[in-house]
């Protein structure tokens, strides 16, 4: 991802309204596809990265009128690019405020986020491996080869910026695929619905984490022991491996939450 020039925010702007972060972002519309889809979707994910990297202050507002002369794009991707981010908790939409970066989670709210992820995920781990079997198996093969590449790729660019930003992004997508496998196999659609849900959570949960991508190979191994699990065709295993990677990913984020 390549920076643009740091760019001042406009003359008689609030300047609560502006983070010198949003210099971090590139133009899209240029070059880019016309389809309003596609565009908001650049947009969700370039101020996605923005916030789940810390460089956008809790609270902070994000005018539309702003965001869309830096991505370059009209204000309707911006507008619906801001909607889905308000969707996942990332980003709260306040009454005659606008849209502003929601407050950090508190410890009881990451508890409470944790107790969801462990109920529906154990939950989906075993219905996806007794409805998809050596399917279910085979698409966690691959969806864990991928993580594997991922995590290489990561720490080859380690210090090559700014390689190692989007191989940082690749690890946490091929980290969230993972899981996208899972709940695909279980044969239910609302249990897509719920974990969509709450991946915009997990994000908020990756704001604490000082280097963003700092477990990389903990949730490589956790994803591992979880397709041996798997290779049995026994849902009670895989239940079990996924509760145990669900706890640790609990005391990692506890340990982002308060270093100390």
């Amino acid at each position: 991802m390549t920076s643009t020039p740091s760019i001042k925010p406009p003359e008689g702007s609030d300047d609560s309204s502006w983070d010198s972060s949003t210099s971090s972002l590139s133009p899209i519309g240029k070059g880019a596809l016309s389809d309003t889809h596609m565009l908001s979707e650049q947009v969700y994910r370039s101020i996605l990265q923005l916030v789940t990297r810390g460089q956008l202050q809790h609270g902070a507002r994000l005018r539309i009128e702003v965001l869309s002369r830096v991505l370059n794009v009209s204000p309707t991707p911006v507008r619906e690019g801001l909607a889905r981010l308000e969707a996942t908790g990332l980003v709260v939409h306040l009454p005659h405020k606008g849209f502003r970066i929601a407050p950090p989670l508190t410890a009881e709210q990451l508890e409470h986020l944790m107790d969801a992820r462990e109920l529906l995920e154990v939950g989906a781990a075993g219905a996806a491996s007794a409805a998809g079997g050596q399917i279910f198996v085979d698409a966690l093969e691959r969806a864990l080869s991928k993580q594997r590449e991922a995590v290489l790729m990561f720490h080859v660019n380690r210090d090559a910026a700014p390689k190692n930003e989007d191989a940082a992004w690749a690890v946490i997508d091929a980290d969230l695929d993972f899981h996208h496998v899972v709940f695909e196999h279980t044969e239910n659609p609302f249990i897509g619905l719920m974990a969509g849900a709450l991946n915009g959570q997990a994000h908020r949960v990756r704001q604490y984490a000082e280097k963003g991508v700092s477990d990389d190979f903990e949730a490589l191994n956790e994803h591992d022991a979880i397709l041996v699990a798997a290779r049995t065709l026994d849902p009670v295993r895989v239940q079990e491996a996924m509760r145990a990677h669900i706890h640790q990913v609990r005391l990692r984020a506890r340990a982002d939450m308060d270093p100390a």
